[in-house]
């Protein structure tokens, strides 16, 4: 640690201060050397030069007052006095015997000699200036346990770190846990060196290569179909081609609207020439009447309905059905060919009023009919009345009042019995000839 000097020896130091001195001190014209061994009461004071001191003797300063030795001397007297100062105040310091005399001028001399500087402690000689040694200041001070010192650069992997230590001293140090670049190590210099960096190329430009730094192991991503590759080629499952239709890739460039990989069906959405099978509904007409065609805009396909039952007129006298080529027909019903439907016409439509056939499977049937005939109408008809069962031609007996019928049971069809056919009188029945009354057979149809 520096004394803190009084004020009355502070002119004599900084005129001490202004010029080199010998650590030796020792020839008459520079003045007497400082005190070799002085008390902590007093240092020794300079020798003047016998040359060029004149007057001035030897004088001992003493600690309370810096040392005033040779003041009244010559000029060799006044730097014996400063000598004595000097080492006086070493003497002070130490508290025993002076040492050699401290530089407070670091004019030429060599980088990293230790010197004196007031406030500062650790102070080295430094571009001519006694300057306190520190870690960045360009001297690789080792007194001060720096390995280096590239003036703190902020580049720690340069050998020396911003903490003047050495970047690495070990491979280890140098490991950046990346096995992608190579295993790493540490020169003599102390600067970290990169291995052999691993190589992914595959040679496929469909494929990304890259390095995992955990493993240094590669891998490779193949490319998206349809990515270029160069030379007007795209990737198509890893290898690099010529686009065609029928590779599974949709080449819009091409005019491709889709791609199946031409698989022979051209109702699935993709026909084998690479468009779809259907954009809208007209796409899908069939030429079949009885369907509804609709292309389904996201497959693109397809779909027919059957519109048979829309066929279907409401009218019980007539049969609906569709025809592919022309649509929708409705048969009149009236299979004797009698001009009437067993069914009950549709009120208002075009049968209207054409219905009641008793059995339009029965040629003898007649719907309107309503009395007894011998001679089937044209289409038919005996079952002149509609009954659906069988028609006896005599079914009542006796009245008085018709003068006709049985006077006898009713006799079954075919079976013969007493009938009377007569006429009305004013008050009675008379009979008519031949027939009153007489066997009859009773007919049925």
């Amino acid at each position: 640690m520096h004394r803190v000097l009084g004020i009355g020896l502070l002119a004599g130091m900084v005129a001490a201060a202004c010029a080199p001195r010998e650590r030796d001190g020792g020839d008459a014209q520079n003045g007497g050397s400082g005190g070799v061994a002085g008390t902590s009461t007093a240092g020794s004071g300079g020798r003047g030069g016998a040359a060029d001191a004149g007057v001035g003797g030897t004088s001992a300063g003493s600690s309370a007052m810096g040392g005033s030795g040779g003041a009244m001397g010559g000029s060799g007297g006044m730097a014996g006095g400063a000598g004595g100062v000097a080492g006086s105040v070493g003497g002070a310091e130490t508290g025993g015997a002076g040492g050699e005399q401290p530089i407070l001028d670091c004019t030429g001399i060599e980088d990293g000699t230790e010197c004196e500087a007031l406030g500062l402690t650790d102070t080295i000689c430094l571009g001519d200036q006694c300057v306190e040694s520190t870690c960045g200041d360009g001297y690789t001070d080792t007194a001060r346990n720096e390995f280096c010192d590239d003036g703190k650069n902020g580049d720690d992997t340069d050998g020396c770190t911003d903490q003047c230590e050495a970047t690495c001293t070990k491979a280890a140090d140098c490991d950046d846990g990346n096995l992608c670049n190579g295993k790493e190590t540490c020169n003599a210099q102390g600067v970290c060196e990169a291995g052999s960096v691993v190589s992914c190329d595959d040679g496929n430009t469909c494929t990304t290569d890259a390095c995992i730094p955990s493993s240094g192991l590669c891998s490779h991503q193949g490319l998206d179909d349809g990515a270029s590759c160069g030379s007007g080629k795209i990737c198509l499952a890893e290898s690099c081609k010529t686009s065609a239709c029928g590779d599974r890739y949709v080449d819009t460039a091409k005019g491709e609207e889709c791609d199946d990989g031409k698989d022979g069906d051209n109702t699935d959405g993709c026909t084998d020439s690479c468009k779809f099978t259907c954009k809208t509904n007209a796409d899908c007409n069939d030429g079949n009447a009885c369907s509804s065609d609709t292309c389904n805009t996201t497959t693109h396909t397809c779909s027919h309905a059957d519109t048979t039952a829309a066929c279907n007129d409401g009218d019980a006298c007539t049969a609906d059905s569709c025809n592919p080529s022309s649509g929708c027909t409705h048969a009149f019903i009236d299979n004797d060919a009698d001009g009437f439907s067993p069914n009950v016409c549709k009120a208002g439509g075009s049968h209207s009023g054409k219905g009641g056939d008793c059995n339009d499977g029965d040629p003898n049937a007649y719907p309107g009919q309503k009395a007894w005939f011998t001679t089937p109408m044209v289409g038919g008809g005996w079952d002149y009345d509609c009954s659906l069962t069988t028609d006896m031609r005599y079914p009542s007996a006796y009245s008085s009042s018709t003068c006709n019928g049985w006077t006898s049971a009713v006799p079954a069809c075919g079976q013969t019995g007493s009938y009377y056919r007569g006429a009305k009188l004013i008050s009675s029945c008379a009979c008519q000839a031949s027939a009153c009354p007489a066997d009859q057979t009773q007919a049925c149809h």
